[in-house]
């Protein structure tokens, strides 16, 4: 799946052949180069054999490499499908929001995410209200292991 150094040699070759051309309308336009003999519609004729070339090879890369990032791309659908299928684990779930949580602290930002109290958490779980609820969380109940 490293395909870096494939487009960087690409693009060395692509480069090289856009200095070509280059040097070629250069000398197609240079006096002394006519002077010695170097005839502009000769060099014009290599200068469009060097784009031909060019367009080739860049048609040869993209077929091939489009078919090899196809096969990767497929490959990282199927390494994300079992990753997605995975059950996160609580216990790392709490600990990445706890880093960020840090993070935001420590660059001055506000909490991102809110505890529930003990009473807020019973309510959204739908359990009736305590009649004096507990703030400290002191009570039996609230030393409960929850597993």
């Amino acid at each position: 799946m490293k395909k870096g150094n494939l487009y960087e040699a690409i693009f060395i070759v692509n480069h090289g052949i856009e200095d070509a051309v280059s040097a070629l309308e250069r000398l197609k336009r240079d006096r002394d180069a006519r002077d010695v003999g170097l005839s502009p519609t000769f060099l014009d004729q290599k200068l469009i054999e060097f784009e031909m070339h060019g367009a080739s090879l860049n048609g040869y890369f993209a077929n091939h490499l489009d078919s090899a990032e196809e096969a990767d791309a497929s490959e990282l659908h199927k390494r994300y499908q079992q990753y997605r299928g995975k059950d996160l684990d609580e216990v790392q779930v709490y600990q990445d929001v706890e880093l960020m949580e840090q993070r935001r602290w420590m660059e001055g930002k506000g909490p991102r995410v809110r505890f529930l109290s003990k009473e807020e958490v019973r309510i959204h779980e739908g359990l009736p209200r305590r009649l004096n609820p507990d703030p400290e969380g002191t009570t039996s109940e609230g030393k409960e292991h929850r597993g």
